[in-house]
């Protein structure tokens, strides 16, 4: 009778364990570690939620736990070079770039619904390899692909007029303007200017040496503070721009200035007039007078910082070539993959 009643109990348990693993099956592993610990780009939703792009997939961080998304889970590829966020009629999506297509992934708080991949032979893109996106004011999304520029607006698509030229150098970022100009950040060719025209994305003027004084034409990254004040990245250099005209109001910071190095990767202000600059050698900070730099030795996670974001309770979030770092001013926290 013992012996009836033992292997009774023991397939009420084995058939428990098979229920819970067939309820959670296609939910995603819970970590307590963030994917990858080259953290390309950081996006922060309306929820709070913190997005980590990583060579390892992508992470999304709650304030207390990690939840990690592979291959496995519907993503076109695990390196991720860049997401942004936009709302459709039904929700949000967050918007992923990676070497082998764009993701629109349906999401609810850090859980995502569905996935769709875009690719050239399925949708606009100009190219498969997608290097940088973002979505403006205007409800356009903008894609930087190795074949040019595209966009997406209320379901249609259009290229560049000039997509032949700029698929001849590696688009690095976009950032939109206030209005329907988005600046386009060009490895060897300085920024592009473009402007959704009725066929096709016009180019209207292009930033480059020596008609405009950048420090080089290798732009990595761009902040667009106000249709005014851009913030411009270069490989010897930053440069601030306060003008829409390309030859006029440039000032320009090298290491000798206070910046930490002049191999500049990314750029982002927090609106209070403070502007963080992640370099190859750590990351400064400049309130429009006094310089503060930090590095490991502070307490960042890396020291090439290729992704800065603003949270908003003030605090501020890097994306390193060893893990994620946030700052709140006096204390550093960092995250890495185990």
């Amino acid at each position: 009778m013992k012996y009836h009643m033992t292997r009774k109990y023991f397939f009420i348990l084995i058939s428990l364990l098979i229920l819970t693993w067939s309820c959670d099956k296609d939910e995603p592993e819970v970590q307590q570690n963030i994917a990858g610990n080259r953290v390309t780009s950081i996006y922060i939703d309306e929820d709070g939620i913190k997005w980590f792009g990583t060579e390892n997939g992508l992470s999304a961080y709650d304030g207390s736990t990690f939840k990690n998304f592979a291959v496995e889970d519907g993503l076109p590829e695990n390196h991720i070079n860049d997401i942004y966020g936009r709302k459709d009629g039904t929700g949000s999506q967050l918007l992923i770039a990676t070497r082998k297509g764009a993701g629109i992934l349906d999401k609810v708080s850090n859980l995502i619904q569905s996935i769709q991949i875009l690719l050239s032979s399925n949708s606009g893109l100009a190219g498969d390899i997608v290097t940088s996106l973002t979505h403006d004011n205007k409800n356009v999304t903008w894609f930087g692909t190795d074949g040019g520029i595209s966009i997406q607006y209320e379901g249609n698509w259009m290229d560049s007029d000039e997509n032949d030229l700029i698929k001849e150098y590696p688009i690095t970022d976009i950032a939109p303007g206030p209005d329907s100009i988005a600046f386009i950040c060009l490895s060897g060719r300085g920024i592009a200017l473009m402007n959704p025209g009725v066929d096709a994305v016009t180019t209207v003027t292009y930033y480059e040496w020596p008609f405009s004084p950048l420090p080089s034409d290798n732009v990595q990254a761009i902040y667009i503070e106000n249709y005014h004040h851009q913030w411009i990245g270069t490989d010897k250099g930053l440069a601030f721009h306060g003008n829409f005209d390309p030859k006029q109001q440039w000032e320009l910071f090298y290491e000798q200035d206070g910046l930490i190095n002049n191999n500049v990767l990314s750029v982002r202000g927090d609106g209070t007039g403070v502007t963080w600059i992640g370099t190859a050698a750590g990351v400064s900070r400049y309130d429009g007078q006094d310089w503060t730099n930090y590095t490991v030795e502070q307490g960042l996670a890396g020291d090439s910082v290729y992704c800065i974001a603003i949270d908003p309770n003030g605090s501020v979030w890097f994306g390193t070539n060893f893990g994620a770092s946030n700052f709140n001013g006096t204390t550093w926290t960092n995250f890495r993959e185990e």
